[in-house]
């Protein structure tokens, strides 16, 4: 037997601004942008466009090609979260 049933359902969750951040860094696959353990830093490529970077064994690795979009959410992190760690790399707020 087969039944088929039709519902709306209303749902309403209180999100504060903090975990409205940490959906959206997650939902752009940019979740690393929160990660206050590993150093991250940026560099321009041969385009001209800034890439993100962490050292992994000695050795720079690429970690995202979406570099502008890391410096402004990491300055978004820093209004969020005042204490945060990078709150004085040297990308934030272009110094």
């Amino acid at each position: 037997m087969e039944i088929n049933v039709n519902t709306k359902a209303i749902c309403t969750i209180d999100i504060d601004s903090a975990e409205a951040f940490r959906i959206l860094c997650e939902t752009l696959h940019m979740g690393f942008v929160l990660d206050e353990d590993t150093d991250y830093f940026v560099y321009k490529n041969s385009d001209d466009e800034l890439n993100v970077f962490k050292t992994v064994d000695g050795h720079d690795s690429c970690v995202d090609e979406r570099g502008d979009l890391f410096v402004a959410l990491r300055n978004v992190a820093v209004n969020i979260f005042p204490n945060i760690l990078f709150r004085s790399a040297d990308y934030i707020y272009n110094k």
